[in-house]
């Protein structure tokens, strides 16, 4: 048992760090069994991203992964560094990931298998935790409920949830309330939004899962993880109970609705749990590139596929709505801009979703993560992938 241990623990991961190093691939030098987890929880000068006494800064990357910012000076644009003993590649340079692109196909981008098992009770088999035919499976069943014709039918529903939320200010403002929580405010309206246009879920049920589901992101992400290091979760059997806990909670809610839906057959939605609904149900699809049946998705992925579009559809676009408020605050000057180009589109009427491509200003000025655009027919890889091909530096995977 001992020799079990010290070969997972020491002699395997340093043996990896020498082929790494042997074949090209630079970076901090790991401490096994955390890897460089110390030196990433070292403590910067400034605690706060936001000091009273500076400016807001743009080089986020560099205040919230000041670790990255330090080996990037160091290393280069493409270093590996560890979390525990799993190696991860770090990649800011587009031309190297364009290469790689060039010779490995999508299908053989894989998910990090320890990412895999650390984030069951959150994703479970989800379509950012499935690969290669499940993964085109799964995407090519969720891509229609994102498609223009949806998006605008769901724009009266984001509307409403907006102007509630617009409406809880006005009047936290008229109470003489000092300050309001504008992150806690948006992350829980883009939620409403996920959960009425994409499941049909009310406010009671919706309110529930949504405060479960970021008990459970708190009990995952917020304690003092070891993520990678081997053995870690018996370190923190309490916590892994508890999250453990949270997820079957979740999957019994999300269980429940979906059983709600079923018994209502009669008016199936065009909403992405309608269209998940419809395939589980449905048994006699046929690929029409090899003519046998496809094979539909299961009661346990409709539970995982609803956990993670229901966090992962509200989270990003809450964060970066946040952070684009935040720089409008700073800037009034914008929004002075952006006010008279809405006018001068809408007049005094309602936005219509038609009348979007037509705000230039307002799309410059939101964050990448919130322009809709055309699915490709081949995705490029994404940061946090495994390759499951032989490459040049000898190896049979390289992470992201």
């Amino acid at each position: 048992m001992a020799a079990l241990l010290c070969f997972i623990c020491w002699v395997s991961p340093i043996q990896a760090y020498k082929r790494l190093r042997k074949n090209g691939f630079e970076g901090p030098k790991p401490n096994f069994p955390l890897g460089n987890i110390e030196e990433m929880r070292k403590k910067e000068k400034t605690d706060s991203l936001f000091d009273q006494s500076i400016d807001v800064t743009h080089n986020i990357h560099s205040s919230v992964f000041p670790y990255f910012a330090r080996w990037r000076k160091l290393y280069g644009k493409v270093f590996v560094y560890w979390l525990g003993t799993e190696p991860f590649l770090y990649v800011a340079e587009p031309e190297f990931l364009k290469q790689m692109s060039s010779v490995v196909m999508a299908k053989n981008w894989g998910k990090p298998k320890v990412f895999k098992y650390d984030r069951t009770p959150m994703f479970g088999n989800g379509l950012n935790m499935v690969e290669g035919d499940d993964w085109t499976h799964h995407r090519s069943i969720i891509a229609p409920a994102l498609s223009p014709a949806n998006l605008k039918v769901m724009a009266s529903s984001m509307v409403e949830s907006t102007n509630k939320m617009l409406d809880q200010w006005s009047t936290l403002i008229a109470s003489g309330e000092p300050t309001i929580d504008v992150e806690r405010h948006v992350i829980s309206t883009a939620a409403e939004i996920i959960a009425k246009t994409s499941f049909g879920i009310n406010d009671d049920n919706g309110s529930l899962v949504f405060q479960k589901l970021r008990d459970l992101q708190i009990s995952l992400f917020k304690f003092n993880r070891l993520v990678g290091v081997p053995f870690s979760k018996l370190m923190h059997l309490k916590k892994t109970s508890e999250s453990r806990k949270l997820g079957k909670e979740i999957d019994s809610l999300l269980l429940s609705i979906i059983a709600s839906r079923k018994r209502d057959h009669h008016h199936p939605q065009q909403d992405l749990l309608g269209l998940l609904l419809a395939d589980s149900e449905n048994n006699n699809q046929v690929d029409g590139q090899q003519g046998k049946k496809k094979k539909k998705l299961t009661e346990r992925e409709l539970v995982d596929e609803c956990k993670t579009f229901f966090f992962a559809g509200h989270e990003t676009t809450a964060l970066a709505i946040t952070w684009t408020l935040l720089l409008l605050a700073l800037h009034p000057e914008w929004q002075e801009y952006l006010r008279e180009e809405i006018k001068e589109v809408t007049g005094d009427g309602p936005l219509d979703p038609i009348m979007l491509p037509r705000l230039k200003k307002v799309i410059t000025s939101a964050p990448p993560c919130l322009h809709v655009v055309p699915t490709t027919h081949r995705d490029p890889p994404f940061m946090g992938s495994t390759i499951y091909q032989q490459h040049a530096a000898g190896r049979g995977q390289c992470w992201s």
